[in-house]
């Protein structure tokens, strides 16, 4: 026995730290090294990130993969989309993947991961939730549905992050 009250650690100087004082001290330096962005640049990364997040999937849903979701979800699917409910959507998802994947990156190769993680559990829950609670919801659906929402938002992160890069003039981290 060191004498030291448990829960305490030894540090240069005399006395102890407790678990709670290096907890607290590591997250006032990680807070105090990621300074907030000017708000114009906030504005621009999360216009990029909408705008390649809409022209990216209205072709996916309006071009390329129209027939399968045609033929997959038959009745289920409406002939025009509810543009308040896609409204909705892209909104939130777009301050989501702007707020994680652009803004919370310190590189390229960052903001990609991120991207794709936040797709993975986004387009995921969606999937594997109709998957589970739709009679027939069909299978072929999880996989491409994911794979998209992976590389969509992994996309839409990365040209939100250059965005943000460019316009604060600073190096990527």
């Amino acid at each position: 026995m060191s004498g030291r009250p448990s829960g305490k650690r030894a540090r240069r100087g005399g006395g102890a730290l407790t678990e709670s004082a290096i907890v607290s001290r590591a997250f006032d330096v990680s807070r105090a090294s990621r300074q907030t962005p000017p708000f114009g640049a906030i504005v621009a990364a999360g216009a990029a990130v909408a705008a390649v997040m809409l022209v990216l999937d209205l072709t996916w849903l309006g071009v390329i993969a129209l027939d399968m979701y045609k033929s997959q979800l038959g009745p289920l699917m409406r002939p025009q989309p509810d543009v308040l409910a896609a409204a909705l959507f892209y909104t939130m998802y777009v301050v989501a993947t702007t707020a994680y994947g652009s803004l919370g990156a310190k590189t390229v190769w960052d903001a990609m991961n991120r991207g794709g993680a936040l797709g993975l559990v986004a387009y995921g829950t969606y999937e594997l939730t109709n998957w589970a609670v739709i009679t027939g919801w069909p299978v072929i659906l999880v996989p491409a549905d994911i794979a998209w929402g992976i590389a969509l938002t992994a996309i839409s992160s990365v040209v939100g992050h250059v965005v943000l890069v460019r316009t604060t003039g600073t190096a990527s981290r």
